[in-house]
């Protein structure tokens, strides 16, 4: 048995087997060549119509199922069999891209026949109770929990599905962080490094949140019109139209952790019960931005050098994470997942959207490089300034350093 944590998810269900129905029923009378499949896949006999489907049915039941030689084909593709990218006793990692659909079965030292699946998603199960996990075009984790008693979940299996996220492992590593303090006019730049042990791993988004997801986790929420989805007067987009941008990074805005939190089952870190006044649970296990140390740690892959490269610049190598044209006077960010990711699978970390990270002292998104009353100008930020892009006739806040570029976000959470 399976059951979904989102109501409209079993209507889909329910509408999706009456569809694949009248597909069968479809292909049934039009003469084409089809099998009875077992719970494996294999093709048992090949039936030649209705009538023989029919009695096949009669005499073998339930265990098996009708569908043509092409479309069992499609739909085996569809969901793949994975092995975690990590485990911890009952706990399970899978990672996957967008629209990739996972087949997971019950481990072995379950009664697989006597157990319940509960998952926060579109899935179905088969007749020896595996369950296929529907893939889905939004970044975000699917949990998928198997237990042989409906009402006692200590010894269940608790399996997260990562959408677009990978788990990066810093636990018990330590990096150094190179940093800078200064400011533009009267005190002198200063480049600092510091080192940090990290304690935990973290789940991140392998690129910034997108248009696309933004309007899913809006749907059914009541948003103030204060908040559009995107800023069409900042002039970064091509197209005021979001159907034309859904690939490209969405405005950063609080709400969109907490909403996302809520859509994984997840505690908010973030909280915004008028979504529009929002406030953070440190030790809540939901979505937030990156720390300090954290973001310096991702954006490098946690090489311990000022670039993810080395400790120079280099155009040459900047120009593979990112477009360097906005050194060109270019207006507008770009779609995600352009350019090559860094050593921890990470798309966008130099370039198109500039990326927060979260400030405890002041419970803050800020900026790396600025702009504060002090300058966070380390030689990162100094080489890197001139590419970020700017909104169509945005003006100059110095004859040095251009206006900081398009704010985006990017969400992690601890694994845990």
């Amino acid at each position: 048995m399976v059951k979904s944590l989102i109501g409209n998810n079993v209507k889909r269900d329910l509408m999706k087997k009456t569809f694949c129905l009248l597909l069968a029923s479809l292909s049934f009378c039009l003469g084409s060549d089809f099998c009875a499949y077992d719970a494996n896949g294999t093709c048992v006999t090949v039936l030649h119509n209705m009538q023989e489907a029919h009695l096949f049915l009669q005499e073998k039941g339930h265990k098996y199922y009708i569908a043509t030689k092409e479309k069992i084909v499609t739909e085996k593709r569809s969901y793949r069999s994975l092995k975690p990218t990590k485990s911890s006793g009952n706990k399970k990692w899978y990672e996957v891209d967008w629209n990739e659909g996972v087949k997971l079965c019950p481990d072995n030292k379950f009664k697989a026949n006597k157990g319940i699946w509960i998952v926060n998603g579109s899935a179905h199960i088969d007749s020896i109770n595996c369950v296929y996990v529907d893939g889905t075009p939004y970044t975000r984790g699917i949990l998928a929990i198997f237990a042989e008693e409906e009402s006692d979940f200590k010894k269940a299996d608790s399996n997260w599905i990562l959408v677009n996220q990978t788990i990066v492992n810093l636990k018990g590593k330590t990096f150094i962080i190179y940093d800078g303090v200064g400011r533009i006019d009267d005190r002198p730049l200063k480049d600092t490094s510091y080192t940090v042990q990290m304690e935990y791993d973290l789940i991140v988004d392998k690129n910034e949140l997108r248009i696309r997801d933004a309007i899913w986790l809006r749907e059914g929420e009541k948003i103030s019109e204060k908040h559009p989805v995107f800023y069409f007067r900042s002039g970064y987009y091509p197209s005021s139209d979001s159907l034309k941008v859904l690939d490209y990074p969405t405005h950063y805005e609080d709400y969109y952790l907490y909403l996302r939190s809520k859509k994984d089952g997840l505690e908010g870190v973030v909280t915004c019960p008028k979504l529009n006044r929002c406030f953070y649970n440190d030790s809540a296990n939901g979505y937030r931005l990156p720390n300090k140390n954290e973001w310096s740690i991702l954006q490098t892959a946690g090489q311990s050098k000022i670039f993810s490269w080395g400790n120079e610049f280099s155009e040459d190598s900047l120009k593979q994470y990112e477009d360097i044209h906005c050194a060109e006077k270019r207006a507008g960010i770009y779609p995600v997942r352009q350019y090559a990711p860094n050593q921890f699978g990470l798309y966008d970390t130099y370039g198109n959207a500039e990326e927060p990270y979260f400030n405890y002292d002041s419970y803050m998104a800020v900026k790396p490089c600025g702009p504060n009353l002090y300058y966070n100008l380390g030689k990162a930020c100094r080489d890197l300034f001139q590419y970020k892009c700017l909104a169509i006739n945005a003006p100059m806040n110095s004859t040095t350093f251009k206006l900081p570029g398009f704010r985006g976000m990017r969400m992690v959470r601890k694994l845990e």
